[in-house]
């Protein structure tokens, strides 16, 4: 009889640890699989906040380089009260070219009919005497200019058939900026 007690006392032990097993063991399995899937889940979400911040950061960086770009790029636009010293500018230029300046004619009516664009770009004639070489190294010079300015057209003509000098008229706009 002990052998049969031992037995049922063993199938029932056995009983109880694979109910235990089924229904506490594997039910803790699953939910910490599901823990798991869920803190996955998190760690992904708390990646992709971080990288979203970093890229923010570098976004904000970079908009502050091309405002700054930006802020560059408008002071080159002359504002109507620095025209005068465009002028001096350009005069001081020649100079140094060793070049005469005959005429600097502006197109004021095309500039002030078109008060509400921003940028306005200025007509300009300058008429110049010098070598052609000192002539071409004048309007090369212009684009180191801290404003833009840019030629349309260029004529030259010799003054005499002897000498060196040319006289040349150049077309050109001026780029402005209107507040």
């Amino acid at each position: 009889m002990t052998k049969k007690r031992f037995a049922i006392k063993l199938g029932i032990m056995l009983v109880i640890v694979l109910l235990w097993y089924n229904f506490v063991y594997m039910a803790q399995i699953n939910r910490l699989m599901l823990l798991d899937v869920e803190l996955m889940e998190i760690s992904n979400k708390v990646n992709m906040a971080s990288n979203a911040k970093t890229n923010l950061e570098n976004i904000k960086k970079r908009f502050e380089e091309e405002q700054n770009q930006l802020e560059k790029e408008k002071a080159k636009f002359v504002k109507r009260e620095n025209l005068g010293q465009v002028t001096a500018r350009l005069q001081n230029l020649a100079k140094e070219y060793n070049l005469k300046l005959v005429d600097f004619s502006p197109g004021f009516k095309d500039y002030f009919e078109q008060k509400d664009k921003k940028i306005i770009p200025l007509p300009l004639t300058i008429t110049l005497i010098g070598q052609y070489l000192a002539i071409g190294q004048y309007i090369e010079h212009w684009q180191e200019l801290p404003f833009y300015i840019l030629p349309q057209s260029i004529i030259m003509e010799r003054l005499d058939e002897n000498g060196y000098d040319v006289q040349a008229v150049i077309e050109t706009k001026l780029y402005t900026w209107n507040e």
